[in-house]
Parts: C-alpha cells; structure tokens; sequence
C-alpha cells in the first residue's frame, strides 16, 4: 500500500531543517491520565456498569497510516466529527521529535464503540516539531490547548500542561508502543476539556456538540513556555454530508 510520507519543519534550537519521513504506523493513547491509578478505578467501576472501557490504561488503539494529515481541509463524513488536541511523537530512528494534532473522531458514534470513531475521520498533525531531547527536561511545563470556531465566535476548549498526562518516558516503555512500525506517529492522549464550555455555550446560544470540539474551524496549539515557542495546527473539517437532518 502507498502511503504518503509527511514532511516535518524540524525547529532547533541552532538550526532549522526539512526531513520527510515514511509512515510506518500510527497510533493513539487513551485514558492516559498521569494518575494512572485513579483512571484505573474509574475505568474498572464503568465496566463494571457495563460501560465501554479498556483493561490497561493508557491503551494503545491504532489508526490507520492513510488517515494521517497535514491539510488545512479535509472531508468527514457528517457534521458531527470534533477534535481534540494532544502532543504527538514521531519516532523516526534514533530520535523522536514532537508536534502537535488533533485526535478528529466522529462524535455520534464515539458512546458506542471506542476504535471505529477514530477511523471515521482524518488525524490532522502540524507541519513544525521540536527534538524531544530538547523538552524532555521540562515536559511537565509544555502546554497544551486548543479551541473551535463556531459561526464566528472562538471557544477555548481545553488548556492543560502535559503534567496532566502520563510523560513520553512512561508511554515508551509500554510494550504496545515498543511494537509499533517505525516511524511511528504516537498522538499521547487528550487532556480534559475546560470547565468553562458549558457555561460558554449557554452564554453565547452555541450547538450542545461544541462541546466535543464539532465546529467551522478548530485549533490545536502546542507551547513551550521554557524556551518560548509554539506550533499550532488549524484545520476545517468539511462534511460531506450524511442523513443526520432526517434521522432527527
């Protein structure tokens, strides 16, 4: 199969560089929770309801390598699809270099199955990334944030350090991360989304699916506040149309 290679602007501290790299597999962590404990029993009492959930935590699901993207604008198939902002890791040879994108899932299906909805739509990941051995001393203090732009109104959406989230070192040493194809696209999991949406969304008369990140245009944003600099992502999701207006 022919998969296109993405090509990444590497930014340096020295020196800036284009390397093209292959895709040999993509990959996503869920429930990746720095307190790996306290998921484990929220995970443990939703399967217990008979929820959906997994029996490790974080859990690694595949994506598959043609739905990686680097457009501003790509397909879906209904106006439900949202997105979620996360770190993702290139792991390309000896090094690892990190970026950010968006974990796009199809939002009406997302309470019934947890891998299809990921399937459903494309994975949008940015065009800059910084060598990992570059952050890997201050990781905790990268920031993570993303918002939607709805009828012309922006929504933050989530705004989190990566101190809410397991670190690079604890998702390399899992197995299932270990096996995967290289070079390999890890996007690290999602932080939660800000308290705030709710209230935003009464506020302003938004659509309830705002709150899943569904909107015009959506922003994923990377910073490092330690060495100042950001890489952000912004794409538009453009359904193609589906039978929700009906099945409504």
């Amino acid at each position: 199969m022919r998969i296109e290679p993405v090509e990444i602007l590497v930014q340096r501290q020295d020196r800036t560089e284009r390397k093209i790299i292959p895709i040999g597999s993509v990959a996503g962590a869920r429930f990746s929770s720095r307190d790996v404990a306290g998921m484990r029993k929220e995970l443990d009492a939703a399967l217990a309801r008979g929820e959906s959930g997994t029996k490790t935590n974080p859990a690694i699901f595949h994506i598959g390598r043609y739905l990686l993207t680097q457009s501003s604008e790509f397909e879906v198939q209904g106006p439900l699809t949202g997105g979620e902002a996360e770190i993702v890791a290139i792991r390309d040879g000896n090094e690892i270099l990190i970026t950010t994108g968006s974990d796009q899932c199809d939002r009406e299906l997302d309470p019934l199955f947890q891998d299809k909805p990921k399937q459903m739509c494309p994975h949008p990941i940015a065009k800059t990334a910084w060598p990992y051995s570059e952050v890997r001393g201050h990781w905790d203090r990268l920031r993570i944030s993303s918002e939607v732009t709805v009828g012309g109104h922006v929504m933050p959406l989530q705004d989190s350090a990566a101190s809410a989230l397991v670190d690079l070192e604890y998702l390399l040493a899992m197995e299932d991360v270990q096996s995967l194809v290289l070079p390999s696209i890890l996007y690290c999991g999602s932080v939660s989304f800000l308290d705030s949406v709710a209230q935003a969304i009464r506020d302003h008369s938004l659509p309830e699916e705002t709150s899943h990140g569904v909107g015009d245009s959506f922003l994923a944003r990377l910073h490092d506040p330690v060495l100042d600099r950001t890489i952000e992502h912004r794409y538009r999701a453009v359904p193609v149309g589906d039978d929700l207006a009906e099945r409504r």
